[in-house]
């Protein structure tokens, strides 16, 4: 009986370790800043883009956003191995093929994220610019770019 008893408490006490030793943070995600853009039209009102848009970086096949449509902001990574990343927007590709492109210049600044996510990535933009099909004007909001959902960047579209 008593062998019993230690069995049960010991299955508790390996139950109980293993629970503990689990735990429920996603370091992907927890490492991972984004820089948050949100859509004006040229007076500053917050808009909608309403057709099918596609969010894609140069130099690569991923696509980051795809065809979305009645977005009015958007999240997107930065790398982490180099200083300057371009992201092209695609406007409603069929009809017409229209694009935008957007080059962010940024530093690059390591942080420590906790034991069991290690190193992670803030960034700092130094500079952006784009392309004006579509685009009126771009402008930094805030340049620091950590694991917060503020604005860090507006896009101005022209009003039709």
């Amino acid at each position: 009986m008593k062998s019993r008893y230690t069995l049960y408490i010991l299955l508790a006490l390996f139950t109980a370790a293993t629970y503990a030793s689990c735990s429920d943070t996603d370091c992907t995600t927890a490492n991972t800043a984004y820089v948050n853009y949100g859509f004006y039209d040229s007076d500053g009102a917050h808009i909608q883009l309403t057709g099918p848009v596609s969010i894609t970086t140069a130099g690569t096949d991923s696509i980051l956003i795809n065809r979305e449509s009645s977005i009015n902001a958007m999240k997107l990574p930065l790398g982490y191995t180099h200083e300057v990343d371009t992201f092209i927007i695609h406007y409603d590709s069929e009809a017409n093929g229209m694009f935008d492109s957007i080059f962010v210049r940024h530093q690059n600044l390591p942080q420590f994220i906790s034991m069991e996510c290690g190193m992670g990535m803030y960034h700092y933009i130094d500079e952006i610019r784009s392309t004006n099909n579509a685009i009126e004007s771009i402008e930094i909001v805030n340049p620091e770019i950590t694991y917060d959902a503020t604005e860090h960047i507006k896009i101005y579209y022209r009003s039709n």
